[in-house]
């Protein structure tokens, strides 16, 4: 009976001194926030509105998500914007140049993946 007094007692020790408690158990952490994207089409004219939808995960409704474009290596804003709602969000926007279009969008540093439209 001493003999598991004894190793009741050590093991004890042993976790009060490593730390181990209720207060110190780990708790989930939140998910980092990200966006996805998609477009109405890959193929548009020149002048033909598009629509590109996503869902946010990790951003409250009512954040402003916003359309950027690559233009020669460097990300552009573009006027084009939506609010959050219920996790979704969508943007049109008319393609006014003939070429291939990279396109994304972001609310502060998070930031989607890259679509691409090509505009005959």
């Amino acid at each position: 009976m001493n003999i598991r007094i004894a190793a009741v007692s050590l093991a004890t020790a042993a976790l009060v001194a490593g730390g181990a408690t209720a207060a110190n158990a780990a708790v989930p952490t939140a998910k980092a926030p990200a966006i996805t994207v998609s477009t109405s089409t890959t193929k548009a004219k020149t002048g033909q509105s598009i629509t590109v939808t996503g869902r946010v995960t990790g951003l409250k409704d009512g954040s402003k998500v916003t359309l950027q474009e690559k233009v020669n290596g460097k990300w552009v804003t573009l006027s084009e914007s939506a609010t959050v709602k219920k996790g979704t969000y969508k943007i049109s926007d008319k393609l006014k140049t003939k070429g291939t279009e990279t396109l994304r969008v972001v609310d502060g540093k998070t930031v989607s993946k890259t679509v691409t439209v090509t505009v005959r």
